[in-house]
């Protein structure tokens, strides 16, 4: 078993104004796999940097195995050769005048502790990542996806402490991305693997971590589970930004414990968890996937009348536009066929825990 990471009050730098991580910390118990998730520019990449030593930290402290790496008030900077870590990029950074046998070799030939049967290792992560059929192909031969393997066998053949991967999955079709996703979750655990991962695709996140971390503007805003991530978002950015594309404005009437009755106008009254101390007649935005919207759906709470202005049948599934008192929202229907209309009323049901209620900010909590 690996052993952790553990990163405290993180601050990065690179010139005036804001910094680009910006007193991140938490922890990465051993054998777990934690996402990074955020847009571009959000400080995800660049704190996987400088966990791997490639940026130097302007402040905080990261320790990998109980050993400090990094912390720059003692003037501890530990060289990213010296911090037993594996890492994998987007792009394959093989050597491309060597075979796949060779270059998952490289690394045991040149560490302290990568002797004994060195064949024996590289047969073994060849196997492991389903490579064991092409260790003497030119490596520059393979596929994309097969040479992406091949970056990720190297940096587990010498069983590392950590595992660094940063988006390894975006150069890669979207079919094969896919395939790759759930391979290397499975790849991952068998090794008892502790990971660090970054990604902007939300998909990809709640498939292989343990733990989501959203980050935006250099901050940690949320660290979480990737069911409490999708069902109990902590602000409306982490709603948004993880599927929740429907927003209603509307007036905070009363609050109760997590619970709170907002006025959405003329469409009516509705209730939604809270994860803030909404005053009442404060202005909020409710939040909602459409996936959870019930359509045709009658039930004891939060249930409306809306007028279907909009069908799009996309095979697989339909979407809906529904017009709810003067303000728009998106149902999500699974299935072949489409059971509703293209216009006309329509009974709907938003259940209270899939509703969450946010202080208004203005347009840009949601951008």
């Amino acid at each position: 078993m690996s052993s952790a990471l553990l990163i405290e009050h993180l601050v990065k730098r690179f010139a005036t104004g804001k910094p680009a991580v910006d007193g991140v910390s938490f922890d990465v118990p051993a054998g777990e796999i934690v996402v990074l998730l955020g847009p571009s520019g959000c400080g995800k990449t660049t704190t996987l940097r400088c966990v791997a030593g490639l940026e130097h930290p302007t402040g905080g402290r990261i320790s990998i195995g109980g050993r400090v790496v990094s912390e720059p008030d003692r003037g501890v900077l530990v060289s990213p050769r010296q911090r037993d870590i594996g890492m994998v990029f987007q792009s394959y950074a093989v050597w491309p005048h060597m075979t796949v046998r060779q270059n998952v070799a490289y690394p045991l030939k040149y560490r302290r502790n990568g002797g004994g049967d060195i064949d024996g290792k590289v047969r073994e992560t060849l196997e492991l990542v389903g490579l064991g059929d092409y260790a003497e192909r030119p490596v520059v031969s393979l596929s994309g996806g097969q040479m992406q393997r091949v970056a990720l066998a190297r940096s587990l053949v010498y069983r590392p402490q950590l595992i660094l991967l940063d988006e390894p999955l975006s150069n890669l079709d979207a079919k094969l991305r896919l395939r790759l996703r759930d391979e290397l979750r499975r790849i991952l655990k068998q090794t008892g693997m502790t990971g660090l991962y970054v990604t902007h695709d939300q998909a990809e996140a709640v498939v292989l971590g343990d733990r989501i971390g959203v980050m935006r503007d250099g901050k940690l805003l949320q660290m979480a589970s990737p069911d409490e991530i999708y069902n109990r978002p902590a602000d409306s950015f982490v709603a948004n930004f993880t599927g929740a594309s429907n927003v209603l404005l509307g007036k905070v009437l009363t609050r109760s414990g997590d619970r709170a009755t907002i006025d959405l106008g003329a469409a009516g009254r509705i209730e939604a968890w809270t994860p803030q101390p909404l005053a009442v007649g404060e202005s909020a935005r409710v939040a909602l996937r459409a996936e959870n919207v019930r359509l045709g759906e009658r039930g004891t709470i939060n249930v409306f009348s809306g007028r279907v202005i909009e069908r799009r049948y996309q095979g697989m599934q339909t979407v809906y536009d529904v017009d709810l008192g003067g303000q728009r929202l998106e149902a999500l229907e699974l299935g072949t066929a489409a059971r509703h209309g293209s216009d006309g009323e329509i009974a709907l049901t938003l259940p209270p825990d899939m509703c969450w209620a946010y202080r208004d900010e203005g347009a840009g909590s949601l951008d």
